[in-house]
């Protein structure tokens, strides 16, 4: 399958194929006559990767499912992934809760001055968010 083929059916620009290439998260294709000639698995691999970074994953992270963890089954090895990026996305849900509250709070200002408001602000934050404020 010739690169424009592949993007076509996966949704995906030819240079960022070439890009997954060039950092062997897909495997170098044939060259017949000059043009990469792509095996129907690099479907499968695109699509993979396009189902991971839906899911949050870097493509380094994808890259680390597709190397394998030694003596690990790939079940495993996204399992475990899986797990740590449900505790990143849990994280990051909590911290732009925050970011929203604080949001209300200040389209709720109506102070007269940066200092009334900064004031104000700051009491809305719990004690042990004021650091980052």
């Amino acid at each position: 399958m010739k690169i424009g083929e592949l993007s076509d059916q996966v949704g995906i620009a030819p240079s960022t194929i070439r890009y997954y290439e060039k950092v062997r998260l897909i495997d170098p294709p044939e060259r017949i006559n000059g043009q990469r000639s792509f095996p129907a698995s690099a479907l499968q691999s695109l699509r993979f990767i396009q189902l991971a970074q839906a899911g949050g994953f870097t493509l380094a992270e994808i890259k680390t499912i597709f190397d394998g963890y030694p003596n690990t089954k790939l079940g495993d090895q996204w399992h475990t992934l899986a797990k740590t990026k449900k505790l990143e996305v849990r994280s990051k849900i909590q911290e732009l809760k925050r970011v929203d509250a604080l949001l209300d709070a200040l389209l709720k200002c109506e102070c007269a001055s940066i200092d009334e408001c900064v004031g104000q602000a700051w009491q809305v934050r719990p004690r042990e968010q004021r650091r980052g404020f």
